[in-house]
């Protein structure tokens, strides 16, 4: 995989309105391969965030009804942590910090299937 191109995805996603801080990590062990920010928030703990997916994970037979979980969303006080997934294969996760109104979440959610499709077929 071309670690630069991905990086620049990466980046590309606080380009989107709304959207202050993103990463890439590793599904199974929280691992980040690569974050940015825009400066405006202090990152939080990526691996952490990686928690809140495995346990809407976890819980999903409570759900099935719904349908396969597109995006775990947790709406803090002073900002929203928006989880994807991005290469199921690879169990690779993209997470978002973004302000609480002003986010185009389907041009992010667009952008990481993107990503995830590009990687799959690497």
């Amino acid at each position: 995989m071309q670690i630069e191109l991905i990086e620049k995805e990466i980046k590309a996603l606080i380009s989107e309105p709304g959207v202050q801080a993103s990463a890439l990590l590793d599904g199974g062990s929280g691992l980040i391969w690569c974050s940015c920010g825009d400066g405006t928030v202090e990152p939080p703990n990526w691996e952490a965030a990686v928690d809140y997916w495995r346990l809407h994970h976890r819980m999903r037979e409570h759900f099935v009804s719904l349908g396969e979980l597109g995006a775990a969303v947790m709406y803090h006080r002073k900002a929203v942590l928006a989880v994807f997934p991005c290469d199921r294969k690879q169990d690779l996760l993209v997470a978002c910090i973004a302000r609480h109104s002003g986010v185009d979440w389907s041009g992010v959610q667009r952008r990481v299937r993107a990503l995830g499709a590009w990687m799959q077929d690497q």
